[in-house]
């Protein structure tokens, strides 16, 4: 019998040394409902210090605009980065569509600006933040990991870790599925670590 989500993510917490926290909350059944389904939520800080967390969510009847599945690791910031951000690899689309109205954040950097789209609102913290060539290389160096990588400021809701509620934070995230790979958590890991020590 395959291993579930919850059971290859407990082996891996183990096998790494690392605390767990689950949780799989159900939805109440009704007359149109007969299925039992599950909020779940499972974290798994970095170090014993909770210098990041990786972050697997999963909520099949979020709002309307919420994500209903996503992964990831985050770190927090200082509490002046208040703004929502996402930055995410440019695709053919975004090059072909030269015309767009659309007005996406520029640094100034020719090379990052070319490989990436920067939307939301850019304040002075955060627009001091993606001006710096070292932090720039390494958001790079995350969105290389998997296509579907977004770098995230603020978008998604933590509050059910503690060390996060009401905090800003900064994120390497899947936004459509769940990452299983030990490879890829530790890769991610170590890259939200590496942009972490630059911020600080």
């Amino acid at each position: 019998m395959e291993s579930s989500n919850i059971e290859i993510l407990k082996e891996f917490a183990k096998a790494t040394n690392r605390k767990i926290v689950d949780e799989k909350l159900p939805y109440p059944l009704t007359g149109i409902r007969t299925f039992r389904k599950y909020k779940e939520i499972i974290y798994i800080p970095n170090k014993s210090d909770n210098t990041s967390y990786f972050i697997w969510f999963s909520d099949p009847y979020a709002k309307i605009g919420f994500p209903t599945i996503f992964c990831g690791v985050f770190i927090p910031l200082p509490s002046e980065f208040k703004s929502k951000i996402n930055i995410r690899n440019k695709n053919i689309i975004d090059k072909l569509n030269v015309f767009s109205k659309t007005e996406f954040y520029k640094t100034g950097n020719k090379h990052f600006d070319s490989k990436v789209v920067i939307s939301g609102v850019i304040n002075s913290p955060e627009e001091n933040l993606l001006s710096q060539v070292k932090i720039q290389n390494q958001l790079l160096n995350a969105l290389k990991i998997e296509p579907i990588i977004n770098i995230s400021l603020n978008e998604y809701k933590i509050d059910f870790i503690p060390e996060l509620k009401n905090t800003p934070y900064l994120s390497v995230i899947n936004p459509q599925n769940w990452c299983l790979e030990e490879t890829k958590i530790e890769k991610l890991f170590e890259q939200i670590e590496k942009i972490k020590t630059l911020i600080n």
